[in-house]
């Protein structure tokens, strides 16, 4: 037993050792450089997106308590409403290295970034053998677009990286002919909102999005498989199996397709099939017990949701052009994969038929419907498949078919959703530098007097609960952050987010008009209600919190709270400061 476990250790260190590993490192960091070039850039987390959303829920593990974590958005509740697990990964990392939660959010999101894109690379580099070859297919993962990249400079007359990934639904096509013939084409059929957001789209975006994982997952599948299928290794058919569960814990939105590709692999692998099912359901079942404690409070909660596979209705199908226009480099791979006369190539090209017909017919029915009842599935799955079918036909098409025209062919549709990388390029090129390498992520709140006073008064005071005046929008407004980047925890966040995690419950729409309430001075005895809550600091310092507002709170808060002025405009009676609740108040 001994000599075997000493002969499996100098296996691993002869596999990963440095010699052998230094241009997978060479990868990860210039990926990693990539985005971080992004976030250096523009490091704002703010309302334009989903990233103070996704900054909560890293703030909530920052709390270091035990899962299931208090909820930083929606006191007193815990956090279970989301797979959140590289949320919770970029929050052990920010702790171990005791940095900010914003900090954290922008190298954890490059990290994120690096591994995903390291992990397409190693599954093409141990196919393809050419170094162009190689550093097509990772730069058409990392920079390629839709099918849409250059034709939407046809249809519409404002492009942005936005138009290509938004294109069926929300693209104007207001150019002339082509756009206007195209609208009037889409116009013939029901009015469906069918994104999908490519890897490239995500880095630019910023959104610590449970997507990215994804296709780290995807890639480490890819090579599990692989490495097996060429030394028979036992381990490498675990981590296959490992990639299930674990896709359960990143994103499970994906999780029906990476379980369809690991199936056909086991179906296409002949009388291997039996060693690889014990090894594939080893691998699933670690993770799930070495995650168990996760697993147990979120998908009990995930269960209330009451979210299932369903097959397209005809009338939501994509209109059959526009489908074709926006997959077309993957569609055009499976082509070539089927005339490659490889029997490798037209295995690959069966299986991600499949699975672009598997999208097209089936989706996961959300909370969402009507012209979003596919929003969510073709967001997360077109991508995926795209990836997928460039990081594995890719190599087949370009480099193991002895037909010339099958090369050329695959290298024009390799090289077409490259040029995406132009409409990234111009907001780069164009965008605001205010906030250059303020990678906190805070320069938006701090170039401002009131929002910076505030923020670095709440950073000194004792953790709380904090309310502040709320916004009629439900999301997407710079609003419930700057308590999560002083470490301290909101009675309400963006109401309309915590309505869509938690099943639009009626309590979270009357906390809403609470605050409204307690903010316009129309609560009596507002002083007792907040004890009651809970709530520790009522901020003042947004644009509406007026002098007469102030007069008008003040009357309602009564003796449990007390001023604490920051400061005060003598000439106009502005005002930045919180209520703060007195030790001992009680309702």
């Amino acid at each position: 037993m001994g000599a075997r476990a000493m002969g499996i250790v100098r296996e691993w260190r002869a596999e990963f050792a440095l010699r052998r590993t230094w241009v997978c490192f060479t990868v990860f960091f210039a990926i990693f450089l990539y985005a971080m070039l992004w976030r250096f850039t523009y490091p704002n987390i703010d309302g334009s997106s989903e990233k103070i959303a996704d900054l909560s829920f890293i703030c909530s593990y920052y709390t270091g308590e035990t899962i299931p974590v208090p909820d930083v958005w929606f006191y007193p509740y815990p956090s279970t409403q989301y797979y959140s697990f590289q949320h919770y990964a970029a929050a052990l990392m920010g702790r171990l290295l005791v940095i900010p939660a914003g900090t954290a959010y922008n190298i954890a999101f490059c990290l994120l970034i690096a591994l995903g894109g390291s992990a397409f690379a190693g599954a093409v580099f141990l196919v393809a053998r050419k170094a162009w070859v190689r550093a097509l297919l990772v730069v058409g993962f990392i920079v390629g677009g839709t099918g849409m990249t250059l034709f939407v400079h046809l249809t519409d007359r404002h492009v942005s990286p936005w138009t290509s990934m938004r294109f069926i639904g929300s693209a104007p096509m207001d150019k002339a002919p082509v756009g206007t013939w195209l609208k009037a084409y889409q116009d013939k059929f029901a009015h469906m909102e069918l994104p999908g957001e490519p890897f490239s789209y995500s880095i630019q975006l910023g959104d610590y999005h449970a997507p990215l994982s994804g296709y780290y997952l995807m890639g480490v599948c890819a090579m599990a498989v692989l490495l097996w299928s060429r030394l028979r290794l036992r381990r490498y058919a675990v981590v296959a199996g490992c990639t299930l569960t674990w896709t359960l814990l990143a994103n499970p939105w994906v999780l029906p397709l990476q379980g369809i590709g690991i199936a056909a692999w086991l179906a296409a692998s002949g009388r291997d099939w039996r060693r690889l099912i014990p090894s594939v359901a080893l691998g699933a079942a670690v993770v799930w017990l070495a995650a168990w404690v996760y697993l147990s409070v979120f998908t009990a909660s995930a269960a209330g949701y009451n979210t299932s596979l369903r097959m397209v209705a005809w009338s939501q199908h994509t209109p059959p052009l526009e489908f074709l226009l926006f997959m077309l480099p993957s569609i055009g791979l499976i082509a070539l994969g089927f005339a490659s006369g490889s029997p490798v190539g037209r295995r690959l090209a069966g299986l991600w038929l499949m699975l672009l017909l598997f999208s097209e017919y089936f989706y996961v029915k959300d909370i969402y419907g009507g012209v979003y009842e596919r929003f969510n599935t073709t967001l997360k799955w077109w991508p995926w498949v795209a990836a997928g079918t460039l990081m594995t036909l890719g190599p087949v098409v370009l480099e193991k078919t002895g037909r010339r025209w099958v090369r050329v062919a695959g290298l024009l549709l390799c090289l077409y959703p490259c040029f995406y990388a132009f409409d990234l390029w111009v907001p780069m090129r164009n965008g605001s530098k205010d906030s250059l390498g303020k990678i906190e992520g805070t320069y938006y709140l701090t170039r401002d007097e009131f929002p910076r006073l505030m923020l670095g008064r709440l950073k000194v005071e004792k953790p709380g609960v904090v309310v502040e005046r709320p916004d009629t929008q439900g999301g997407f407004v710079n609003s419930s952050v700057i308590a999560l980047f002083a470490g301290q925890r909101m009675w309400l966040g963006w109401f309309g987010h915590e309505g869509l995690w938690r099943a639009y419950r009626e309590d979270i729409h009357r906390r809403h008009e609470q605050l409204f309430r307690l903010y316009g001075g129309q609560m009596p005895d507002a002083g007792k209600w907040l004890v009651a809550q809970g709530i520790d600091y009522v901020l003042w310092y947004r644009d509406g919190d007026t002098p007469e507002l102030w007069e008008a709170v003040n009357r309602t808060i009564g003796p449990g709270y007390v001023w604490c002025d920051i400061l005060t405009y003598p000439e106009n009676g502005r005002r930045v400061g919180f209520w703060k609740r007195v030790p001992g108040a009680r309702p």
